[in-house]
């Protein structure tokens, strides 16, 4: 079907992306600027197309919904808060943080993959503003990308997690077209931590000129997607 091959195609540029600018241009490409813009423009599409798309979906499955974007929201900051700070006793803890961590983010990329699955069988303008934030954040490489693998084929493998996410979500449509909106509450919940934490006010946080330009450019897309396409 057309909808298996966008989602298939829109997968791929993630994985590639992902280990593109992870195994090849960590070190070159690491602009805050940019950052800064993917930052604005996924704040934009969480607030004005995310959060709209998961109150529409509380009208059918209940305000139960929101439990599953505050589950994606919490799950990442526990882990971050008593993992990375070393609460606790555990042997080696910055090994067991690293596996936590890109554990947690296959997972979350799988699920991206699965959700676009769905998204794909709805048309061209809902998955394309779907996977536009989570594009720019790969390329800006604000995703926790501290893992440091040691094995190339690691890496692939890791890269690959929105991609094994489509195949199976292609597999598994029906049951996976039956747990879509507490995925994509999930998924909101998840970028939504990304972005504060990312956004909070630092020396080293986002250059308030580009961010307020992704909030726009993002904002103009969407309002095209409402009033024209």
């Amino acid at each position: 079907m057309v909808f298996h091959l966008l989602a298939l195609t829109l997968s791929a540029v993630l994985c590639i992306s992902d280990y593109i600018t992870e195994q090849i241009f960590s070190k070159k490409f690491n602009s805050k600027k940019f950052a800064s813009f993917a930052a604005g423009a996924a704040i934009a599409y969480i607030i004005l197309h995310s959060f709209p798309d998961i109150a529409s979906y509380a009208s059918i499955d209940g305000n139960e919904i929101f439990i599953y974007a505050l589950l994606g929201f919490v799950s990442l900051n526990l882990i971050e808060q008593f993992l990375y700070k070393s609460v606790g006793k555990l042997k080696n803890i910055s090994e067991y943080h690293k596996r936590i961590h890109i554990t947690y983010f296959f997972l979350y990329n799988f699920i991206i993959g699965a959700v676009l699955v769905v998204f794909a069988s709805t048309g061209l303008k809902q998955t394309l503003i779907f996977f536009i934030p989570f594009l720019l954040y790969i390329i800006a490489e604000t995703l926790p990308q501290e893992f440091a693998f040691k094995k190339t084929s690691s890496k692939i493998f890791y890269s690959l997690a929105p991609l094994l996410g489509t195949v199976i979500a292609m597999a598994y449509i029906s049951f996976i077209n039956f747990i879509f909106t507490r995925l994509m509450a999930f998924v909101t919940g998840t970028l939504l931590y990304i972005v504060i934490r990312e956004s909070l006010p630092s020396d080293q946080a986002e250059k308030p000129m580009y961010f307020i330009t992704g909030v726009l450019f993002y904002t103009l897309i969407i309002a095209i997607s409402w009033y024209v396409l």
